[in-house]
């Protein structure tokens, strides 16, 4: 049995989810540059008062970042993300404080903010179904 056409003016259901997931990622793309900023702020806190405890919660939002905005079709902010989680890991893992790496993770944390879309607009041009990549119109 075929489901039945949409009536004119109104969406499937199928639409609907689109739709919906169309307004998440764009809403998230506008969320990023806070995220950046607040990972950016907790590093600056962690290298200050040489905080392991700062650096744990910096891996944990990196890490949740790595793995939204690659699910949600920011790609290249997802690797980046995810390059930065892979350094902060082995500085968190040693125990021995950020003076070995701090000059990568500087570097990562560069790569991370230079992967943001770079307008409101341009984060919202093309959802990531229509072109099949979705780093195209970022």
């Amino acid at each position: 049995m075929q489901p039945a056409a949409a009536l004119p003016g109104m969406s499937t259901p199928q639409q609907q989810f689109q739709q919906f997931l169309d307004e998440q990622r764009q809403a998230y793309g506008r969320s990023l540059p806070g995220k950046v900023g607040q990972i950016e702020a907790i590093w600056r806190l962690a290298v200050a008062n040489s905080g392991v405890a700062s650096l744990a919660e910096l891996e944990r939002l990196v890490h949740t970042l790595a793995g939204t905005a690659g699910t949600l079709g920011f790609v290249a902010t997802g690797h980046a993300a995810k390059a930065l989680e892979l350094l902060l890991q082995r500085v968190v893992q040693s125990g021995a404080g950020v003076a070995g790496l701090h000059s990568d993770i500087e570097r990562a944390i560069g790569s991370l903010q230079d992967s943001l879309p770079v307008t409101d607009a341009a984060a919202a041009e093309t959802p990531p179904h229509a072109t099949g990549t979705a780093e195209e119109g970022l």
